[in-house]
């Protein structure tokens, strides 16, 4: 009996402990339930990364390829643009010296393959064929890629003049650019002195000229009439109003012939 008695209280207060527990797990869904809403406009949201295209110029040294015959070369300079919104802006920079060489030897290879067959006095040429091989047999832009960044290259190429064929050329383009100076200012005084004289053949032909027609007196034969003074007509593009001049003034009348007078008779 004894122990019956002792495990009532503690049933009693198992069974408050259970109900309030009970209590307390609603309750705290409840809450719960009520506060979810709230916490979700408070959680940390971050907004959608727009991709940055990060770009960056390269200029290396100048590519040395030999030309045509292998004892003169071209100089060959490039610019390489890089770019890429792939990678972040503080690892670009050992990404393109990473991929740099690689580029390089590309533009070298390409190179070297055109300017065997150009003569080394003609670099022009050969830019021409480099061009047209970043065009078709490589188009731009070069594409490297390590991982998940991926760079896109482009390069801009000149080509210049060996030092040595530069001095032997020297002489005859210093010739040849006189001969023109020259022409050219021949050129110019022939024109200079035609524009002096046309204006003088175009206002007053000579009457010897066999390809001037001579001019046709429209006036009737009669009395000799003053010849007018000539005139100085206006300056070409001058503002003044067009003037017709009148028909020659008549000669002034001739004057009355005084009556003869008669003889006297003779004095007795």
């Amino acid at each position: 009996m004894p122990e019956e008695h002792d495990r009532r209280p503690v049933e009693r207060w198992a069974g408050r402990a259970r109900a309030l527990s009970g209590a307390a797990r609603a309750r705290t869904r409840r809450l719960w339930a009520q506060a979810r809403p709230a916490l979700r406009r408070l959680w940390w949201t971050e907004a959608a990364v727009t991709p940055v295209t990060t770009v960056d110029r390269r200029f290396p040294e100048p590519l040395v390829v030999p030309a045509q015959g292998q004892v003169y070369v071209f100089l060959v300079r490039a610019t390489f643009t890089w770019s890429s919104d792939t990678v972040r802006p503080e690892l670009f920079g050992w990404y393109v010296d990473y991929f740099q060489p690689q580029a390089t030897q590309r533009l070298h290879r390409l190179a070297v393959r055109r300017a065997l067959e150009v003569p080394p006095h003609r670099p022009r040429e050969l830019h021409t064929a480099l061009t047209a091989a970043l065009a078709d047999d490589d188009p731009l832009p070069w594409t490297y890629a390590h991982g998940v960044v991926t760079f896109a290259c482009e390069p801009d190429v000149t080509v210049h003049l060996d030092e040595r064929v530069r001095r032997l050329l020297q002489p005859y383009w210093e010739r040849r650019i006189a001969l023109e100076c020259e022409r050219d200012l021949a050129r110019r005084q022939a024109e200079y002195a035609q524009e002096r004289t046309r204006p003088a053949n175009t206002s007053n032909p000579s009457p010897h000229d066999p390809t001037n027609p001579a001019p046709r007196d429209p006036t009737p034969p009669g009395p000799a009439r003053p010849t007018p003074s000539a005139r100085r007509g206006p300056r070409p593009g001058a503002p003044v109003e067009a003037f017709t001049p009148l028909e020659p003034l008549l000669p002034p009348p001739t004057p009355p012939t005084p009556p003869t007078p008669l003889p006297r008779p003779p004095e007795p």
